[in-house]
Order: C-alpha cells, then structure tokens, then sequence
C-alpha cells in the first residue's frame, strides 16, 4: 500500500509527527470503508500485518492522548475543499445517549450549498439540553479567531439560539445572522408589547411578511410565512434584506441532513462507546474529514457525467455527499491504490502548496 502521496498531503495541513497524522489518515479511510465509527471497524483502514486488537489499540491511544488544534483542523478541511470566499455558517446540537449517559455535541457548519454542509468547530457539551450563551459565544468566537468576522457571509440558528446576550454578542461583532424566533416572543408596538403570532398569524400557506422593530435593544427585521405543513415560521435578522431573509435561512437545513449523514445515514456516530468528550472530540475530526473527502470524490463523479444528463435530471436520487461516499468507499475496497491515488489528485487539486497529482 502506498499512503505516502496522501500523507505528504495531510504533513501539509496539519502539524504532529508522522505516526500521529498516518494514524489519523489511516482512520479516516477505515470509517470511509467500513461506514462505521467503532474502533475495530475503522481499523480496516489500516492496511498491513498488525493485528485488529493491536491496531485497536492504536486507535484509543490516539484518541485519548492526540489532538490537533481546533483552529488547525478548521483550517485543513476549509483548504480540503477548496473555499476561498465568505462561508455560510450553521450552528445547532445533536445528542444521542450511550447507557444511562447523554452526548451532547454543539457544532457549528460551514454551509457549501443547499444541500451539503460539514462540522467546522464543535464541542462536546457536559450536560444534557440546550446549550447556553456562554457555550455558543464561545464557539463562534473560535471561528472568528481563527478566520476572522469579514469571512462570514451568513450566520443561521434555529429557535434554541435565542438570548439578549447572545444577540449582544452577534450585534457587537457585526455577524450577519438569520435566525428563528418563537413566535410567542414580545416585541414593542407603540408603548405597548404584543407577541409576534398577532402580526403574522393571518398568513395563508406560502405567504410573507415583513417587519421592522426594536428588540432588546437592537433594530431587527422580521419574515414570516407559513409553511407547507401550516406551521408559523419567524425569522429575525440585522441585514435589511427583506425578501432574501427566508430563503438564507433556509440554508440551516443543511446541518439537519450533517447530523443525519453522521449518524443513521452513512458514519453511525451514535454506535461509538466513547464515553470521554475529550475523545469523541477527537473522534468528529475523523467524521468531518470523511465527510469532506467523500462530498470532493461526489464532485468529482459529477464532473464526468453528460452534460445532457444534468439538464435533464432535477431531483438526483443521491446528493453529490452521498454519491462521493458510495463511489470511494467501493473502490477502497475493490482498488487500495486506486482509492489512494483519486484522494490524492483531488486534495491536490484544492491545495495551492502541493504540487498537483497526476492520476
């Protein structure tokens, strides 16, 4: 087996010796084979005479003692796939319970179009339910640390993201967000307060509206419509955009079909018996990185399809994320090398550093 094209791609992202960054290649490709994230499962990725118990082994002592820098890894999978602009971002939870234990992990996505987004930032919450202020603030911060605030091109949340401090905090740094407001929420109306159901409640399915007012302290716009299935959704929003506020927020879909595609759909997160944050920390790094490889190998086998056949085609029966995974996942198992080789072309492809590989 030749990993070494590959791992002089990942040398190139992410800092460490060797053995640390050919471990966590080497996991990569194992979750990619096996759609699973159980340690003995994503041991196939190891490719050799060390036997599973061993390799396991490996595996836990990587988790629990490695990391790379949150920054690093944001940085390596923004390089990856290839975004040089602005990023749309989403933030939301997802939780599952291992025996009597609730984990819960708050992540923040990169949205890279309608139907695909993948974890740039996450943390695994100490606690079960909603995350607060603090935990939220805390983690955007990272992405503007890391990134800077003028690299936001939207930010999306649903109702859980609510909170005078933390619209405080997206106000004072100028993050253009787009978020779901319960419509229960009271909002002023000359001296006095009304709940934001009375100004929107008359909307038939499909219709809109649009408003302006004081919250908190904040000048904020407000669209409402109903939806297909007759629920009232509100959005506010500090972007005086009007008929675009809907459609951005949409946008926050994506991080639903994330979660789906990291648990029941393709990677099974929820079958992990980890029970550490610390290490399932570790483990979502593995998780964005298949994801992120596996949506550039569905580009790429969308590149090569007739020109016709995407005229003619609206609604593709597998998203390009989807398609990427089931193509390299075949060939990891049918041609190592082969595999090896199109990860490679197409990673060198989006790095500037590293000399194109020729396939």
């Amino acid at each position: 087996m030749e990993l070494n094209t590959l791992l002089k791609i990942y040398e190139t992202l992410l800092s460490g010796n060797l053995a640390r960054i050919k471990c966590f290649t080497q996991m990569i490709l194992g979750l990619i084979i096996s759609g699973n994230i159980q340690q003995h499962k994503c041991s196939l990725g190891f490719q050799g005479n060390a036997h599973q118990e061993s390799t396991c082994r490996r595996i836990r002592r990587f988790l629990s003692k490695f990391s790379f820098g949150k920054a690093e890894i944001a940085k390596a999978l923004v390089l990856m796939i290839g975004l040089s602009g602005p990023m749309g971002l989403s933030l939301d939870r997802t939780n599952w319970k291992f025996g009597i234990l609730e984990i819960n992990l708050l992540v923040l996505a990169v949205v890279v179009n309608p139907q695909f987004s993948f974890p740039l930032f996450w943390v695994a919450l100490p606690k079960a339910g909603n995350s607060n202020f603090k935990e939220r603030i805390d983690l955007l911060q990272l992405f503007i640390k890391t990134f800077g605030v003028k690299k936001i091109l939207f930010f999306t949340g649903d109702r859980e993201f609510i909170g005078k401090k933390w619209i405080d905090f997206l106000m004072k740094e100028k993050v253009p967000f787009f978020i779901r407001i319960k419509e229960n929420r009271l909002i002023h109306n000359g001296e006095t307060k009304k709940h934001l159901t009375l100004f929107f409640k008359h909307l038939q399915i499909g219709e809109k509206r649009f408003l302006e007012c004081d919250l908190d302290g904040h000048h904020i716009y407000l669209a409402g419509t109903r939806s297909s299935e007759g629920e009232l959704v509100i959005v506010m929003s500090n972007q005086d955009k009007r008929e675009k506020i809907l459609s951005i927020y949409k946008n926050r879909w994506t991080i639903e079909r994330l979660f789906f595609n990291c648990k029941t759909n393709v990677f099974n997160l929820e079958d992990t018996h980890l029970k550490d944050l610390f290490r399932i920390e570790n483990l979502m790094a593995v998780v964005a990185s298949a994801m992120v490889l596996s949506f550039l190998v569905g580009e790429h086998q969308e590149r090569k399809r007739p020109t016709s056949y995407k005229r003619t085609v609206k609604s593709p029966a597998y998203s390009t994320f989807r398609r990427g995974f089931d193509f390299i996942r075949q060939l990891l198992i049918k041609s190592f090398q082969k595999a090896l080789d199109l990860l490679s072309f197409l990673l060198s492809e989006n790095l500037p550093l590293f000399k194109k590989v020729q396939l």
